[in-house]
């Protein structure tokens, strides 16, 4: 197709082939690329003026192979922690029917309201690595959720039957403690290692006692706990003793709360004389503070034994 122009000012006839017409083509889509382009930046300029932000998603590391690898192993702990929620979502249930407390604001599934000011000291983009470690904090708080709130339903159902013996009784009569439950840094490597029980302060040859009631069912030296005594009290609940100087039971023994089983020293991996305390639900370790603190108040029941 050919475009044949006239005007007075031209002295002949132009006529323009297809050739010409695609030039012109091509002329305008850039011309309107440049437009667009301008535009683009006038807005970006103006946003970043006003201080107006646009969010930011996190930057994966890597090549596209790498950064999908990645993804799919964020998808992979988030299906676990999915999973995680439908059974503490079960357990709060059961408690909620034993206690008569509603369960539904505590559903995974109802939203919970969150609001505030404006930060003052501002804000920045959420790094991968940093959402990594959110995601791995949060799986470690729900599995620690899911440890308690299977216990207080093995309680409430033991109270319930009138059978229940919880260790709430101090190991110890002096109550002074040297490190809590948790994260802690390891006095060994300066590590920071997660601490399974509470450690509590006294001098050598103190008498230990058990916490409450139960059978034991290890009552020899490790390599790690030193002399160590662990008591099965039922229902999937443990208590362990362990750096002893001197053990005063054996596996097998039955005791009663506040009995002898021990004498504080500082065997095994210890850096002096102390006693840690070990309180286990199904093998997991609890805070010990759940439990001495369980009757209101904490307590020793001493033995004459």
């Amino acid at each position: 197709m050919n475009v044949i122009l006239l005007s007075d000012r031209m002295s002949k006839a132009v006529t323009l082939g297809p050739r010409h017409l695609a030039a012109l083509g091509l002329l305008a889509l850039l011309a309107v690329l440049g437009l667009l382009s301008a535009a683009s930046w006038g807005t970006y300029e103006m946003t970043r003026r006003l201080g107006w932000h646009m969010p930011n998603l996190p930057s994966l590391p890597g090549t596209p192979v790498a950064q999908q690898r990645q993804i799919d192993a964020l998808a992979v702990k988030l299906g676990q922690m999915q999973a995680q929620l439908v059974r503490l979502d079960g357990l709060t249930r059961q408690v909620a029917g034993k206690t008569g407390i509603d369960a539904k604001p505590f559903q995974s599934t109802v939203s919970a309201p969150q609001g505030g000011a404006r930060p003052l000291r501002g804000e920045h983009p959420i790094s991968y690595g940093e959402l990594v470690a959110l995601v791995t904090a949060t799986d470690r708080h729900i599995e620690a959720a899911l440890d308690q709130y299977g216990l207080f339903e093995a309680v409430l159902t033991q109270q319930k039957l009138n059978t229940w013996q919880a260790p709430t009784s101090l190991p110890m009569a002096s109550g002074l403690r040297s490190s809590q439950f948790g994260w802690r840094i390891d006095p060994f490597n300066g590590r920071q290692t997660f601490h399974e029980g509470i450690d509590f302060i006294g001098d050598v040859g103190t008498p230990i006692r058990a916490a409450a009631g139960g059978r034991v069912v290890t009552a020899e030296y490790h390599s790690e706990y030193g002399n160590m005594v662990e008591i099965d009290h039922g229902n999937g609940i443990s208590s362990r003793y362990a750096h002893a100087s001197k053990l005063l039971v054996t596996a097998g023994q039955v005791l009663k709360a506040g009995e002898k089983l021990a004498l504080l020293g500082s065997t095994g991996r210890s850096t002096g004389p102390h006693l840690h305390f070990e309180i286990r639900y199904k093998g997991v370790p609890q805070n010990p503070a759940y439990f001495v603190g369980f009757s209101g108040a904490s307590r020793v029941v001493a033995d004459s034994r």
